[in-house]
């Protein structure tokens, strides 16, 4: 880095440039991909509801925050209907770059040109990347912000501008309407900052920041009230369990694993991610390396302990809090919310590399092995044509007056790709009832007798190996084929009335 950095690219805006435009030329083509799975549906459908229509569904069956689906809807209007796919991914793809220019404004102005390019170069190269950049939800939003607001609250505990206490408000607000997992990370950043003013006995400065926090938490609290009212009755039902908690670790060593189809090359991939977080332990472990924030003569790399030290512990100190919260309150912690977390994983790695001359060569090697085929399974995975062949055969062969019995969120599935057919959506004893308005809609059908034969569509085997069915395997959710299966009228009626008597009749005389 050191000789990419003065030999060939002499100049930082040089060298920032071109590190932005190959990200571009890489993440670019991946951005018109064919997909979207069950999540993603739930984004844009939520995007693409009235305003009354969206804080409705998210004041009562999903209250997260809605700044993302906000977001989202404003980045749709700006595309046609036809683009829509492409628009989705791109509302994500575009705060990568904009990551990127942060690191080489902001971030720059106080860790210096080594740092930031150290960091955009993470933003490019990691895996977590692929993911964030073109995931249609609220990861990659909270990422940026949450960098945000480290970089402008680490100045408060320096030499703070008037304009600094704003700005590191407003990133708090902000981010805490994404995701409530950043609540928990800005808690520990409040601390740590909170704490190096005690230390420097900064009385004056110790004050306005309580009063930011304060300003922020009035601003987050008429939200607060929501997973308050209704948190409980959602995770009455919620899908994450223990074994989501044991695999959260694989944020830190093997960031796509479980999510999609791996290629034989994915052990490069650990070995890129695990390089990351292996730097980030030297960091804490070898405090030599970056400096101990209190006793450093260069005011820069007091600055980059400071900031070092801030930002991996307030990780960590989540990762292990939501942890603990997992196992003694209730599960509710995984590596995919993790990734929130990543652009402040990849700063503190940053600020690791651009210290340790003998070991940034090798990773940067390490880096770009670990890309490729990560990039080769993203690609494969947005492309992969058993979504549009599933839909083409449904409207090919599937009668439109014969109702879709549509299991485990395939009424989601229904709704966006086949929005001429009739759903219904099969409900079990547990698990989440997405959009229940949409389920609703078609409560009638539940009561009639149906007819001789239907279809069904199924992605975690609810009917048993010997339903007769078509399997459409996809390079997305290894394992979960959705298969389209042909039910009898016994069948149909059992699974409907199961639907009403186990959860629907609830809900049938609002």
């Amino acid at each position: 880095m050191r000789f990419l950095l003065h030999h060939i690219f002499p100049d930082f805006k040089v060298a920032a440039g071109l590190i932005i435009a190959l990200t571009a030329l890489l993440y670019v083509p991946l951005i018109n991909n064919i997909n979207l799975w069950t999540d993603e549906i739930y984004s844009v459908l939520m995007a693409k509801d009235s305003l009354p229509e969206m804080f409705h569904l998210l004041f009562t069956e999903d209250s997260k925050p809605p700044l993302y689906y906000l977001y989202l809807k404003a980045v749709l209007v700006l595309f046609p209907e036809s683009y829509e796919i492409f628009g989705a991914h791109f509302a994500s793809f575009i705060l990568l770059p904009a990551a990127q220019l942060f690191a080489a404004t902001a971030f720059r102005r106080d860790y210096g040109d080594k740092a930031a390019l150290w960091l955009m170069t993470l933003i490019m190269l990691m895996p977590h990347s692929l993911w964030l950049a073109f995931e249609v939800r609220a990861y990659m939003l909270s990422a940026l912000l949450l960098l945000m607001a480290a970089v402008y609250g680490l100045r408060l505990a320096d030499a703070p501008k008037r304009g600094d206490y704003a700005k590191f408000g407003l990133a708090t607000a902000a981010a805490l309407y994404t995701h409530y997992y950043c609540a928990l990370l800005l808690m520990f950043l409040y601390g740590f900052i909170l704490l190096d003013l005690w230390r420097h006995k900064k009385t004056s400065e110790i004050k306005k920041l309580l009063a930011t926090a304060a300003v922020c938490a009035l601003c987050f609290a008429p939200w607060l009230s929501v997973p308050l009212k209704t948190g409980g009755i959602i995770g009455q039902y919620w899908y994450v369990n223990m074994s989501f908690v044991l695999m959260s670790p694989s944020f830190f060593i093997s960031p796509l694993y479980e999510e999609i189809l791996q290629s034989r090359l994915f052990l490069l991939t650990v070995f890129a991610a695990t390089a990351l977080s292996f730097s980030v332990w030297c960091g804490i472990f070898c405090p030599q390396i970056v400096g101990n924030a209190q006793n450093v003569a260069n005011p820069k790399n007091k600055r980059q302990a400071k900031f070092f030290y801030a930002v991996s512990f307030a990780v960590i100190g989540s990762y292990l809090l939501l942890l603990a919260l997992s196992f003694w309150v209730r599960p509710m912690l995984t590596a995919r919310y993790m990734m929130a977390f990543a652009l402040l994983w990849y700063a503190a790695g940053a600020l690791v590399l651009c210290r340790i001359r003998f070991l940034n060569c090798g990773f940067l090697i390490a880096a770009v092995l670990g890309f490729i085929p990560s990039y080769l399974d993203i690609k494969a995975s947005s492309f992969d044509p058993g979504t549009q062949k599933l839909v083409s055969d449904i409207r090919q062969f599937v009668p439109k007056e014969l109702p879709i019995i549509a299991f485990d969120n395939n009424n989601l599935f229904c709704e966006y790709y086949l929005p001429e057919h009739t759903c219904l959506a099969a409900v079990g004893p547990h698990g989440e009832i997405l959009r229940l308005p949409s389920v609703m809609k078609n409560i009638n059908l539940y009561h009639q007798q149906p007819d001789a034969v239907h279809f069904a569509l199924d992605s975690y085997n609810a009917l048993g190996k010997q339903a007769d069915c078509l399997s459409y395997q996809s390079w997305y959710r290894r394992g979960e084929p959705t298969r389209l299966c042909k039910i009898s009228s016994v069948q149909t009626g059992k699974i409907l009335e199961d639907s009403l008597n186990l959860r629907l009749h609830k809900y049938e005389s609002r």
